[in-house]
């Protein structure tokens, strides 16, 4: 095993397998960073419809309880309709937060998940076949290395 090409071929070989566990260490990175932004953009959708439903609910609530007072005072008209306007616009504009407020929370949620696969090593084909086929030519020094000291009277 000391002869220099079995070295090189040791060494690359060594040096691939690792290349190899690195990249599926990758891209078990890549995905878990996915199922973390897609639960909580779940997470994000399901609180804002909830919210948006409890909204919709105190609206109806608002509405109903102008119509009851309206009708035991007797009052109709312009200043009625004006109430219930203002109710259905109030009702309108927190709606559109929410929603607004949604996107800033998906968008947050966005920008961690690309921030995430920054982080991550991820060496391209390029750099992983010149680790290769540099541990194969340091295999194959090496070889040549302990085949010359054997080859020199008196070492060991």
């Amino acid at each position: 095993m000391c002869d220099p090409i079995s070295m090189s071929i040791a060494m690359g070989a060594t040096k691939a397998l690792q290349v190899y566990g690195q990249r599926q260490a990758t891209k078990a990175q890549f995905g878990a960073l996915a199922n973390q932004r897609d639960a909580q953009n779940e997470e994000i959708a399901g609180s804002a419809g909830r919210k948006m439903g409890e909204r919709v609910k105190q609206g109806r609530a608002e509405r109903s309880r102008l119509r009851v007072a309206a009708g035991e005072a007797g009052v109709t008209g312009q200043s009625f309709e004006a109430q219930m306007m203002d109710a259905a616009f109030q009702e309108d504009f927190d709606l559109a937060a929410i929603g607004e407020d949604t996107g800033y929370q998906q968008r947050a949620s966005e920008a961690r998940f690309k921030s995430g696969l920054a982080s991550v090593r991820n060496p391209g084909m390029l750099e992983s076949g010149l680790q290769i086929a540099t541990a194969s030519a340091g295999g194959y020094a090496t070889g040549l290395q302990i085949k010359n000291a054997k080859a020199v009277p008196g070492a060991s």
